[in-house]
């Protein structure tokens, strides 16, 4: 049976034996300096995630399962969820546990789009700077956010927080309600075309395999 985009972290991530990753979320914006000297800077385009991908070195049936998998992502229209794996759960909670039986959702957007507020989490969980977090909105197509917490923020007794800042900014499109994924939060990304390095056969092991990619909104 042919697969349906985007690939999930089991038919690909868990694949891949990776050695070192990047993920960021890079400026989107221009630069101009007037004559006088003041530097102005006005907003270009969608901030969205990136990185790269290094694989560790590879036995036969490793390589040939990563990649494999790779080559079905290097053709128009294919995707896959990507996550931070350096990061995959909170700071609070390294092991995942205390979220396990937890469902949190979104309860606000603040006017200025920069500050959410959650509800349904942990009586008195505890979200810290650099925590990721992820929720589908928008319809046709429907669509993966993906933020970076900013500002840390505690869940009340009821499981509400105050507002917190992320980034970046909320994007239209969002419904108050959403589950949001705290645990392995991802964002659906391409391969970056002519960014695969196959890596060398040598002997018995295949080195130096990597890629880039860039998140999607489609």
């Amino acid at each position: 049976m042919a697969y349906s985009f985007p690939l999930t972290r089991a038919q690909f991530m868990d694949l891949l034996p990776v050695q070192e990753m990047t993920f960021d979320l890079p400026e989107a914006m221009e630069v101009s300096e007037t004559g006088a000297g003041e530097i102005l800077t006005a907003e270009l385009g969608t901030r969205l995630w990136s990185g790269e991908i290094r694989l560790g070195d590879m036995t036969p049936d490793e390589a040939a399962e990563a990649l494999a998998m790779i080559d079905v992502l290097r053709q128009p229209g294919a995707s896959f969820m990507v996550h931070d794996i350096a990061r995959p759960f909170p700071r609070s909670d390294l092991s995942g546990a205390a979220l396990a039986g937890a469902a949190p959702v979104l309860d606000a957007v603040h006017a200025n789009t920069r500050e959410i507020r959650l509800s349904g989490l942990p009586a008195g969980f505890q979200l810290r700077r650099h925590d990721y977090l992820a929720f589908a909105y928008g319809s046709n197509p429907l669509r993966q956010a993906l933020h970076r917490i900013a500002a840390p923020a505690s869940a009340s007794g009821t499981g509400l927080t105050g507002y917190f800042e992320v980034s970046p900014n909320i994007r239209p499109g969002w419904v108050t309600g959403t589950a949001v994924s705290l645990s392995r939060a991802a964002c659906k990304a391409i391969l970056v075309p002519k960014s695969v390095q196959p890596g060398r056969r040598r002997h018995t092991l295949t080195t130096g395999a990597s890629f880039r990619w860039v998140q999607t909104l489609r």
